[in-house]
């Protein structure tokens, strides 16, 4: 739970701090190196017009102009929000209240003048899930501003850093009502006792440097909480439902048995003792949020999913969701590159390596389940042949290294998704190479392992020597496939690596829909023509190939019905009713030309590729397999 503390305590520091800054302003002349707090303020309780006002106390600053930043973009994301566009009547004081000049440059910087003299700033700061229709914030990096009943608080998007001093302490005052509380995986929480009779609260939290606030999201709302403990990791759950149907304590055995089960898979990779993971359920209403998933944090995850869907399929959500995200706890946590470390907020220089911080957190959270038996073999096979297929819809020709650097821009950042795709792949090759050369004893796992014990949450790697260091902890082979598949842009033969493991592609035959197989339709309707045209993936059904249906067939009608998109969906009820052997026939059109196809129905079926265990494998091909899958 959250560590709280007596009122006399609190009092104590609350004078320190308010008098370390009085006398840092009244010295400044002699100060050479300030390293005296940030102090910041936010007012959740007098909300203005949907907004929240911000305040900021500066000391002891020697220069004549400084400048004051909100993020364009965060780490995590890889796209340029610009959160200062949400930014309103920014003003600048001196010690008297005098107000100094500013000028604001682009969406997220303010210059500030005769900043010897600066001593505080305001503003207020509108959230973003109300407006989401005029902008492309995906909602878990937005913020949240519901007077009274809760508050996302994404603080990069509330509090901004001052130009050379985000390695500077912060300490954040928040002033909240009194029945709402934070939800955060924050140590250092200390809340302040409310005076007798007042309506509000306010805490304290304590920052050891910009990136680590910017790096906490809280979340303020009438508390539906629940903690549990997993090998001395202490886990929240923290929920909003605006309408209570769903509550933290009916997700939380799913949610426990989940973190469990990645927690025994890590072992003894110990990076937090203390994760949140923090639940927004959207209400269906127009001004609400509707982007959803969520946004990994080095201790949290916060989340955005509707309310409307029932609780079996809100656990399975969360599962896929934050068992991703939970890995993170890894990579980037305690292993990640100096562009990480020093993000640059405004200026980004993205690192080479996503495959390392998505691919393997990807990666991780299918093999974990696997590994602990909580899907079957098949299930966790077809998976990987799922990301197969996906990542054949992207540019295999980019070298990974390099769409990674370059994430921000076209024609790269069109092929982000594959990172989650092709990412995961390249760590299952990975996987399956260190298994062969170890007769089964090592795995990514392993070298995730040796990589978190040479770097840390404090050491971050070169991005041009990773590589070189992979190939001291695990095999110079790791190496070979990361510089000719990852730096260079071969495509990754996976048939082969999977060969590896005892694995051989095969096809069957399974049932389909006479017009539909699973979620993909064989037609759709064209709005311009008004028609019914067969797709592409039609000829995968044997009986539409069998009647001689190709990609691009306008249907015209079937037997003595004409169809059209005003009717398409009657094909699904018509075809119900057909028998195996009766006579049909199709009118179709094709190059303009109208054709009778003439055949008899048959049970509809479609190919599908899987993987299945090659009966000649040798020895060291099954010792891999088993070694693989915990088979």
């Amino acid at each position: 739970m959250l560590r709280k503390i007596n009122l006399v305590r609190t009092l104590v520091l609350y004078i320190v701090i308010l008098n370390f800054v009085a006398g840092c302003k009244s010295t400044e002349s002699s100060v050479k190196v300030d390293t005296s707090p940030v102090i910041a303020s936010l007012d959740l309780v007098d909300i203005i017009d949907d907004k929240v006002k911000v305040s900021l106390k500066i000391t002891t600053i020697n220069t004549d102009t400084i400048s004051y930043f909100l993020p364009k973009i965060v780490p995590g994301t890889y796209q340029n929000n610009n959160y200062g566009k949400y930014i309103e009547e920014f003003k600048a004081f001196d010690i008297q209240g005098n107000e100094l000049q500013v000028t604001k440059y682009g969406d997220n910087r303010w210059k500030i003048n005769n900043s010897t003299e600066l001593s505080s700033i305001t503003y207020l700061v509108n959230d973003t899930f109300d407006t989401e229709d005029s902008h492309q914030i995906f909602s878990p990096t937005g913020t949240n501003i519901l007077e009274n009943k809760n508050f996302i608080l994404n603080l990069y998007a509330f509090v901004g850093y001052f130009d050379k001093m985000k390695e500077r302490k912060y300490n954040l005052f928040i002033k909240h009502p009194i029945n709402m509380e934070a939800s955060t995986s924050l140590s250092e929480y200390l809340p302040k006792e409310p005076q007798v009779g007042a309506n509000y609260d306010t805490d304290l939290f304590i920052f050891k440097r910009y990136a680590d606030l910017a790096d906490t999201p809280i979340m303020y709302s009438v508390p539906d909480q629940v903690t549990f403990t997993i090998n001395e990791i202490e886990v929240l759950l923290s929920v909003y439902s605006p309408n209570n149907l769903h509550r933290a304590a009916q997700l939380m055995p799913q949610m426990e048995r989940m973190i469990r089960a990645q927690k025994n898979f890590l072992g003894q990779i110990n990076t937090t003792k203390k994760y949140s993971v923090l639940l927004y359920l959207s209400s269906a209403k127009s001004d609400d949020a509707k982007g959803f998933g969520a946004l990994e944090h080095n201790t949290s995850t916060l989340v955005v999913l509707p309310e409307s869907i029932p609780l079996q399929k809100l656990n399975e959500s969360l599962t896929d969701v934050v068992s991703h995200e939970f890995f993170h706890i890894v990579t980037p946590l305690s292993i990640h590159s100096e562009e990480i470390h020093d993000f640059d907020y405004n200026n980004p220089k993205m690192s080479k390596h996503l495959w390392l911080y998505e691919g393997t957190t990807e990666y991780f959270s299918l093999l974990f389940q696997i590994n602990q038996a909580l899907i079957s073999k098949e299930d966790f096979f077809e998976r990987i042949l799922e990301k197969i297929n996906n990542a054949k819809n992207f540019d295999n020709t980019l070298s990974f290294t390099q769409m990674s650097e370059n994430i921000l821009q076209d024609p790269y950042l069109e092929n982000y998704r594959n990172v989650y795709e092709k990412g995961a792949l390249i760590s299952m090759c990975i996987d399956i190479i260190m298994r062969k050369k170890s007769n089964g004893a090592y795995g990514i796992v392993d070298l995730i392992r040796g990589l978190s014990g040479r770097f840390g949450s404090d050491k971050p790697f070169k991005d041009e020597e990773l590589i070189d260091v992979i190939k001291e902890v695990s095999y110079p082979e790791v190496a070979d496939f990361l510089n000719t598949h990852v730096v260079n842009n071969t495509p990754i033969n996976y048939g082969f690596y999977l060969e590896s493991a005892g694995l051989i592609y095969n096809t069957i035959k399974i049932p389909s829909g006479y017009f539909i197989h699973e979620q993909e339709p064989f037609i759709r309707g064209s709005e311009a023509t008004k028609k019914v045209v067969f797709t592409a993936g039609a000829e995968r059904n044997n009986f539409l190939k069998k009647a001689g249906i190709k990609g691009g067939d306008v249907l015209l009608g079937i037997d003595n019905k004409k169809y059209t998109i005003k009717n398409i969906y009657d094909l699904f009820s018509d075809s119900n009713k057909w028998n195996i052997n009766d006579d049909i026939t199709f009118i179709i059109e094709r190059d303009q030309n109208v054709l009778k196809l003439t055949s008899k129905v048959i049970k509809p079926t479609v190919e599908k590729v899987v993987l299945k265990q090659n009966p000649n494998a040798t020895d060291t091909q099954i010792a891999v397999l088993k070694s693989w899958i915990n088979d």
